[in-house]
C-alpha cells in the first residue's frame, strides 16, 4: 500500500513538473511573439511616416534592438524549461539533446546580444551626432 501511494505521489509530481515545463515554454514563446508584434507595429508606423534616411535607419536599429531583446528574453525561458525537463527524465539521450539545444540557443543568444548591443551603439552614436550638430548651429 505504501509503495502504491509512493508511486502515485511520484507520478503526480512528474505530471506537475511537465505542466510547469509546458507553461514556461509557452511563456517564452509568448514573449517572442509579443516582441514580434511590438516590433512589427513599430516598423509599420515608421514606414507610414516618411522620414529622412538617417532617421529611418536609426529608428529601424532601435526596433531591431527591441525585437532582439524580446527574443533573448524568450529564449532564456525556453532554456530554463529544457533544463527542468531534463531533470524529469535524465537519460543519456535527453542530456545530449539538452546540451545540443542549450548550445544552439546560447549561440543564438550570443549573436543576438551582439546585434542588440551594436544597434544600441549605433543609436547612441546617431543621437550624439544629432546633438553635436544642434550644439554647433
Amino acid at each position: 500500500m505504501t509503495e502504491l501511494l509512493n508511486i502515485d505521489i511520484q507520478a503526480t509530481f512528474l505530471n506537475l513538473l511537465n505542466m510547469i515545463v509546458t507553461i514556461i515554454n509557452l511563456v517564452g514563446v509568448m514573449i517572442v511573439i509579443w516582441g514580434f508584434v511590438v516590433a512589427a507595429l513599430a516598423f509599420i508606423h515608421l514606414k507610414r511616416h516618411h522620414h529622412t534616411t538617417l532617421f529611418f535607419l536609426k529608428e529601424a536599429n532601435t526596433i531591431r534592438a527591441v525585437l532582439g531583446t524580446y527574443i533573448l528574453f524568450g529564449l532564456e525561458f525556453m532554456i530554463a524549461a529544457d533544463i527542468i525537463h531534463t531533470f524529469i527524465k535524465p537519460t543519456q539521450e535527453d542530456l545530449i539533446v539538452l546540451a545540443t539545444i542549450v548550445a544552439i540557443r546560447t549561440v543564438i543568444s550570443y549573436f543576438l546580444g551582439r546585434e542588440v548591443d551594436e544597434a544600441r551603439h549605433d543609436q547612441d552614436l546617431a543621437h550624439r551626432l544629432k546633438h553635436s550638430k544642434e550644439v554647433n548651429q
